[in-house]
């Protein structure tokens, strides 16, 4: 399917009447993505020990390899990724059959001049074309099958199938990246999706391990959890008001004076004398003093 993506948007830029060029332009960024991601499965598949690595350079059967050198990670618990590849890859072949054919229809009909191409402008400014199927199609019985497809397979039957096409490639490449690239794989899942780049950013993981997402993410957290213990562990060691030595101090220094722990005298002075009202060795007024 990649090779229409190209093709499309080579056609913005060239005119109606070299109609071939887009095809060229198509097929040669085609041929390009897909040799790197044909030697990047090829490379994968050998390092991880899987057979058939041939299915890396055919195409439809590169789709349905992409879902076997991810099956490390299931898309559910009870599917195998390998059934979504091998859909996935089946869908593709009914598509790009379906794009032949309507391409092959549209020829037919502009070829007589059946296609009716209006513009219309939107709220934005912006025109795009509208096209209509002539009413002079009734002198041309032999290409009603062309209306059909104009008709109906435009329209309904490969709309239908891209959507379907597309979940599955979301399924496919995402248990891929999450078996080589588990840090970035819904970054490189959406991109593949959004631009025809997969098979760049499969070659960029070739030399990647696969591992499960799930063991990953457990392993994350438990890295993490442990990070987070000895944070806290340090944190209380700092606040903490018993980290000093209750006892490098004498509790009575400075209210009795006395010894300190380490052994030195107490600098202040003596506790009053509890019997001072009747005389004492510090009361001059003893009367026994004489």
């Amino acid at each position: 399917m990649d090779f229409f993506k190209y093709a499309n948007v080579a056609q913005i830029f060239v005119n109606t009447d070299t109609w071939y060029v887009p095809f060229i332009v198509g097929g040669l960024c085609f041929l390009i993505v897909f040799a790197f991601q044909s030697v990047g499965l090829f490379i994968i598949s050998g390092r991880e020990g899987y057979k058939n690595r041939w299915m890396s350079f055919i195409p439809f059967l590169n789709t349905y390899y992409i879902g076997v050198c991810g099956q490390k990670n299931r898309v559910f618990k009870s599917v195998d990724t390998k059934i979504f590849s091998l859909i996935a890859a089946i869908v593709e072949v009914l598509l790009v059959v379906g794009c032949v054919v309507s391409y092959v229809a549209r020829f037919q009909l502009n070829a007589h001049d059946l296609i009716i191409t209006d513009y219309s402008t939107n709220g934005y400014g912006l025109r795009f074309p509208i096209e209509t199927l002539s009413s002079s199609i009734k002198n041309y019985p032999e290409l009603l099958w062309a209306a059909w497809c104009f008709e109906f397979l435009d329209t309904f039957i490969l709309s239908v199938l891209e959507l379907a096409f597309l979940v599955l490639q979301v399924f496919n490449l995402s248990a891929f990246f999450q078996t080589f690239s588990a840090k970035r794989y819904m970054l490189f899942t959406i991109t593949s999706i959004l631009f025809p780049v997969q098979g760049i950013l499969i070659f960029i993981l070739r030399n990647n391990r696969g591992m499960n997402y799930r063991e990953y993410v457990r392993k994350e957290q438990e890295r993490q959890y442990k990070m987070y213990q000895q944070y806290r562990q340090q944190q209380n060691f700092d606040q903490n008001p018993y980290n000093q030595n209750p006892y490098s101090r004498n509790p009575y220094e400075g209210e009795y004076g006395g010894v300190n722990a380490n052994g030195s005298s107490a600098s202040s002075g003596t506790p009053d004398d509890p019997f001072s009202e009747f005389g004492g060795s510090n009361n001059d007024n003893d009367p026994f003093k004489n």
